[in-house]
């Protein structure tokens, strides 16, 4: 995280306070004085293309003028600088506090991504397992009570509902049918039960958000 900010607080600094710019444009045989200000220069930045008052308008001053007198006219060399704006202390600061910020704050929405992501996954690979080994006896949403004999699943924590899981696996746990649900207890590992607690729960939340939207 140092490194990074300090490389884009070194990259930022670099194309901001800069020296200041120069070129220069001409006009040879230019014979009206009063005109030469809205005429095209040639050169630099010029380039047949704007004038002194049009480089005045993007913010350079004329730092320096050669007039030669010719026979059809006069040699106009304009020396143009434009002053880059510099950034004090605090500027530099707060501008390091602000790019700080702006890294923690890309930082936090990747992990939020990234989460967001992962629950995705669970949820998808819980509902696959839910819908073929759970559903017929704990109900579509895990509301029903198994037999009459489970508590709802839906109504349990992560942690009840995993060692409620491995309590079968173990022989240590039984509501009356621990029969029944021992062989579909094997098959699951921590993913597993996390994968299917997390199905319900996304379902559920749902649920809740619909009723309260309905209400």
């Amino acid at each position: 995280m140092k490194l990074l900010s300090s490389i884009a607080l070194t990259s930022i600094l670099t194309t901001t306070v800069l020296s200041a710019q120069t070129t220069m444009c001409f006009k040879e045989n230019h014979k009206n004085m009063t005109t030469i200000e809205t005429t095209n220069l040639s050169g630099g930045e010029c380039q047949n293309q704007k004038s002194v008052q049009d480089m005045k308008n993007e913010g350079w001053n004329v730092a320096d003028i050669n007039i030669e007198k010719t026979e059809n006219g006069s040699n106009y060399i304009y020396i143009f600088k434009k002053e880059e704006k510099s950034i004090s202390s605090l500027d530099e600061k707060a501008l390091e506090e602000k790019i700080l910020n702006r890294l923690e704050e890309r930082k936090k929405q990747e992990i939020a991504t990234k989460k967001k992501e992962a629950y995705i996954r669970k949820s998808k690979s819980g509902e696959k397992l839910y819908n073929s080994k759970c559903i017929s006896c704990h109900g579509q949403n895990g509301e029903l009570e198994a037999r009459g004999m489970s508590r709802p699943i839906k109504d349990l924590n992560l942690q009840d509902f995993t060692l409620s899981i491995r309590g079968y696996n173990n022989g240590d746990y039984d509501r009356g049918m621990a029969f029944v649900m021992k062989p579909y207890a094997t098959l699951m590992d921590s993913h597993d039960i996390k994968n299917v607690y997390v199905y319900l729960r996304s379902i559920n939340q749902k649920n809740e958000e619909k009723q309260e939207e309905n209400k």
